[in-house]
């Protein structure tokens, strides 16, 4: 009763907003707006692909500051014959909604449980509900945190992970003082343990010292595949682990299968017969992260899609253990199509996705899927598509006579009534070598072509990764927030990106700031031409390897008239010794260990060259960012300072390369906004 009350008000509400907003005039963007956006996360089809579970993470209270808004679990049939509706909340956070196999369960995690001695918050459990009703089943008590769970083929059993708790020894010296840390020393590893449902018997798996990141049933359920590491710490999670094959219930190591894997984007897959399992390979640079299957019974890795012009990012097996549907992100937006793996033959879905992280699950017949997406005008919602009976269609057989995906949620009524700029794909060439490159343009409400308009030339992170066609409006994405009052905004996806395979993703290689510097500069240069952009109201921002671009372009340009400079890498030697990714993220962009390259790394370096920057800068960073220090931004900003540039620094406490208090969310977006309006405005 309680959940359809709660469903009943909410198509009532975004009814009520939807009438307001048709009768008063639409406003611009305020930054508390993109900190109130409801986000969505973690979709999970039912095997009978009726249902579909996912994550809604709610707006921060404003009366705790310091907490992240609360995640709660909604289901919506799949096909939308009933809205969306709150199943599993509380005022604590629940994760990972995973289906039983016969769907008559849901099993999450929770922090609801009871805290382990006085004082203490208590930590993530393993619970179990019904999905006809009643009230959650906490199967687990552990004093470690409990991170991920996958069910057992059969239903029998959930395996999950649990990070190793802090002994009643050091809990005692901590108390009294002793909290000092000893690096690379007292690793508390992420472990495999399994639950029995009939007897909700609790039992370790691995007691091995090492990491385990990810991991997968075999199909008849005595094997699992896991993702390794000999230490959790983050560069060897990312460019040092291995495949290797475990017994279920004594964690003996059968076999190692692959080394060097990774798990940026691709999860471990078995296929339904046993045979392979699907999983991301690191290139041999170590940069890139590759499509490959490799026998489940011992023998060589098959590198898949190594020629196709796109990023692979998730793949599922279809039931016929042939083909992989895979989600791959080409240019601004992701596709999805099936993978024959045998013959690499490509048949496209009628369908995409434009979101931050991408995801999709499917059905265990492989006929319905469930994937988030967004266009511009609109945040991530949750879709559905059914796959009609016959071959899957192909991209031109669509879209007459095609089933479209259907949108099961409206999460965000309120966005109706805001002024929203328009967002599109586009395209340029490089000046110097001709090599096309594609972005996204978000042009104002009131945008008149052939009008020049102030331009923020937005810079993404990664530098692996890149923008989307779709929602852009966050604390992270502030191109609605400047759209929205009046700019223009360049999202540029420069060579170094993601979306035109592999061999582009990696042509920054021991070239930050050159080819990359030289696409974008050129994308300006056509705006420019194009009447778009006022050469003399540019601007440039970003975060994390968008801050390192930005804090480069200033350097070599005086064109911009202001920067905001985002969690920044600014000095590569430094950063090289203080962030958690050492050694090996630069080692591989950059060849060989800075000790043995110093020059490379001054090249590239915008304090090297910081005496020639003239633009006023705002520098931001988190205080506890580990990714990249707040050394970092203290280098720069202090540089400016020295030389006379106009410049701010803003460091917020306790926030770390990703920021999750609301007040210092709305902060940033308020800061960025006036800091722009200073100079390119005024």
């Amino acid at each position: 009763m309680k959940n359809h009350f709660i469903a009943s008000v909410s198509v009532i509400v975004v009814w009520a907003l939807g009438f307001a907003s048709a009768a008063e005039p639409k406003r611009a963007i305020r930054p508390e707006d993109l900190a109130d956006i409801r986000g969505v996360s973690d979709v999970q089809i039912s095997a009978d692909g009726k249902r579909v579970a996912f994550l809604v993470t709610e707006p921060a209270d404003p009366e705790k500051p310091q907490r992240a808004g609360d995640t709660n679990i909604w289901i919506v049939p799949a096909d939308g014959s009933d809205p969306a509706r709150s199943f599993a909340s509380s005022p604590k956070k629940e994760s990972h909604p995973r289906w039983s196999p016969d769907g008559r369960y849901l099993a999450f995690l929770s922090d609801r449980g009871q805290p382990f001695g006085e004082g203490k918050e208590a930590r993530p459990q393993l619970f179990l509900m019904r999905t006809d009703g009643g009230e959650a089943e906490q199967l687990t008590n552990l004093k470690g945190e409990v991170l991920a769970l996958k069910w057992s083929p059969d239903g029998k059993m959930i395996a999950f992970t649990v990070r190793d708790p802090k002994t009643d020894d050091e809990q005692e010296r901590q108390r009294k003082g002793y909290d000092e840390v000893n690096a690379d020393h007292d690793y508390k590893f992420a472990r495999l343990w399994v639950v029995s449902l009939a007897e909700r018997k609790v039992e370790q798996v691995t007691k091995q010292n090492f990491e385990v990141d990810d991991f997968a049933w075999s199909p008849d359920g005595t094997e699992l595949a896991l993702r390794v590491s000999d230490t959790p710490r983050k560069d060897d999670l990312s460019w040092h682990a291995r495949l290797v094959i475990v017994r279920t219930l004594t964690g003996v190591v059968q076999r190692t299968l692959a080394q060097n894997t990774s798990s940026l984007r691709l999860s471990l897959r078995w296929s339904p017969d046993g045979r392979y399992i699907s999983f991301g390979q690191l290139a041999a640079t170590g940069i890139s992260e590759l499509l490959a299957i490799v026998p489940a019974a011992g023998g060589p890795a098959r590198l898949l899609l190594r020629d196709y012009p796109g990023s692979p990012r998730d793949a599922q097996w279809e039931p016929d253990s042939k083909h992989l549907v895979v989600e791959c992100n080409v240019r601004t937006q992701d596709k999805f199509f099936r993978l024959d793996v045998a013959t690499e033959t490509i048949s496209d879905l009628p369908f995409g996705s434009a979101v931050y992280r991408p995801e999709f699950s499917l059905s265990q017949d492989g006929r319905t899927f469930a994937f988030p997406n967004s266009l511009g005008d609109w945040p991530t919602e949750v879709f559905s598509w059914v796959r009609e009976d016959g071959p899957h269609p192909t991209a031109a057989e669509k879209p007459e006579g095609r089933q479209l995906p259907t949108r099961l949620s409206s999460l965000n009524p309120q966005v109706a009534q805001w002024r929203l700029g328009t967002t599109k794909e586009i395209s340029w060439k490089n000046s110097k070598d001709g090599q096309i490159i594609f972005g996204i343009l978000v042009t104002p409400p009131d945008f008149k072509p052939g009008r020049p308009y102030p331009t923020i030339v937005h810079v993404h992170g990664g530098p692996q990764w890149a923008w989307w066609n779709g929602w852009l409006g966050s604390w992270h994405e502030w191109d609605q927030l400047l759209a929205s009052n009046g700019y223009v905004v360049f999202l540029p996806n420069p060579r170094g990106s993601t979306g035109q395979g592999w061999r582009f993703a990696e042509a920054n290689r021991d070239d930050w700031g050159g080819g990359d510097f030289q696409d974008i500069m050129s994308g300006v240069d056509y705006l420019v031409e194009q009447k778009i952009a006022d050469p003399d109201r540019l601007g440039i921002g970003g975060w994390s390897y968008g801050g390192f671009m930005t804090s480069w372009t200033v350097t070599q340009t005086n064109r911009f008239k202001a920067a905001v400079v985002g969690a920044a890498v600014t000095n590569l030697f430094s950063f090289n010794g203080t962030t958690d990714i050492t050694p090996s993220f630069l080692r591989s962009y950059f060849v060989d260990l800075p000790f043995r390259r110093r020059t490379a790394y001054d090249n590239h370096s915008a304090m090297t060259f910081l005496q020639n920057c003239k633009t006023p800068s705002l520098v931001l960073h988190g205080d506890a960012d580990e990714r990249v220090p707040v050394t970092q931004g203290w280098e720069f900003y202090n540089g400016l300072r020295m030389l006379g540039v106009p410049a701010e620094m803003v460091v917020y406490p306790r926030e770390h390369h990703m920021f999750t208090e609301r007040p210092h969310q709305v902060d940033l977006l308020r800061r960025v906004l006036a800091w722009y309006d200073k100079y390119l405005k005024n």
